[in-house]
């Protein structure tokens, strides 16, 4: 800078305020600001990200923190949406974007410390300005960084505290939807393929099909609820019930998720099953795949996208120390009927 001023015959200080953006509410001339642009380039310069972190005491990044980093790798349709999502956000309130992946060992600066005391310290370590958060139900990530002022919104899940932000769905809700739905069409051999038990998005989903089917009057078999938690998980005890008699296997299915349901469809097809007239089908999330799979996928609507730029805006008034009226949002799902759970061929 001190070079660039001497070009210009200008004041240090004149030529830092243009550099930072700061011109205009100097009221430096435009015709200054062009000319200290010009020398600037003339001479390579480009501003240094961590001297202005340290100076502003900002890195104008937030972190993207999920509870397991295979999260990040892509073959989800919701993670693509959630990730969707919060780049359209930060891009607009111009923020960079660190992918957040957890070490599964304590960090070196206590023997004893927990793995989630040291995820927490790599956090707080002044490389991002805050972290949006995608965890289990039982992990304690977000009350530690709340601990220490570090501000931190979780996504997709929620927690009775009072004092932690978040954004999530009514998942209980969204399950009696679509149960609701299938039990209208005259099923009432149910399957439910749930999620993580850590996870409180599935533990809702399992609470909304246990109370769609007991207000029906069905008698829930436990075998009926099989876990899961991703299309990569061990489908085999699942596809043993429909390897039973016509008369005893389900005929429809609630899966936890779109990745899940688009996977047991594969399953079912190669034991020989149709769908919907064999095997009626809703997901959870209603992606995009949904209309790219055949039949196209009936699914609970949640906003992915949506739910991940209001993530982002929370997280961005709380880094301007801005009064939101609320803080703890749960938005209510709708259900996309497609061709997977037969409504077609019952009109």
């Amino acid at each position: 800078m001190q070079e660039i001023a001497e070009k210009v015959g200008l004041s240090k200080s004149t030529v830092s305020y243009v550099l930072n953006g700061r011109g205009d509410a100097v009221r430096i001339p435009k015709e200054t600001q062009k000319r200290i642009f010009e020398v600037a380039r003339s001479l390579g310069y480009h501003p240094n990200a961590l001297a202005r972190g340290l100076a502003h005491q900002r890195t104008y990044t937030i972190a993207v923190v999920m509870q397991y980093p295979l999260l990040f790798a892509g073959w989800s349709g919701f993670t693509n949406e959630l990730l969707h999502g919060v780049t359209d956000a930060a891009i607009t309130l111009e923020y960079d974007l660190m992918l957040h992946t957890r070490k599964t060992t304590p960090d070196w600066q206590w023997e004893e410390q927990d793995t989630v005391s040291s995820e927490a310290a790599r956090l707080m370590d002044g490389r991002v300005d805050g972290a949006l958060l995608l965890r289990d139900v039982d992990d304690p990530l977000a009350e530690i960084l709340y601990a220490h002022n570090f501000p931190a919104v979780l996504m997709f899940t929620h927690t009775t505290k009072p004092h932690i932000w978040y954004v999530d769905c009514d998942n209980t809700t969204g399950a009696v939807l679509a149960v609701e739905h299938l039990l209208r069409l005259g099923h009432r051999r149910i399957l439910h393929v749930s999620g993580s038990p850590h996870s409180g998005a599935a533990q809702e989903r399992i609470e909304g099909y246990r109370c769609a089917m007991e207000r029906a009057g069905i008698a829930i078999k436990e075998e009926w609820i099989q876990e899961a938690t991703s299309p990569t998980a061990d489908f085999s005890p699942i596809a043993a019930l429909f390897q039973l008699s016509p008369q005893e296997r389900p005929t429809a299915v609630f899966a936890w998720s779109d990745d899940v349901a688009v996977r047991l469809m594969q399953i079912l097809r190669s034991l020989g099953l149709r769908i919907p007239q064999d095997v009626a089908i809703v997901g959870f999330d209603s992606t995009g795949m949904c209309d790219h799979v055949e039949p196209p996928l009936s699914s609970v609507r949640q906003p992915v996208y949506d739910m991940a730029h209001k993530a982002v805006e929370l997280l961005h008034a709380r880094l301007r120390g801005v009064r939101v009226k609320q803080f703890q949002i749960r938005v209510a799902p709708t259900l996309d009927v497609r061709r997977s759970c037969g409504a077609y061929l019952m009109s």
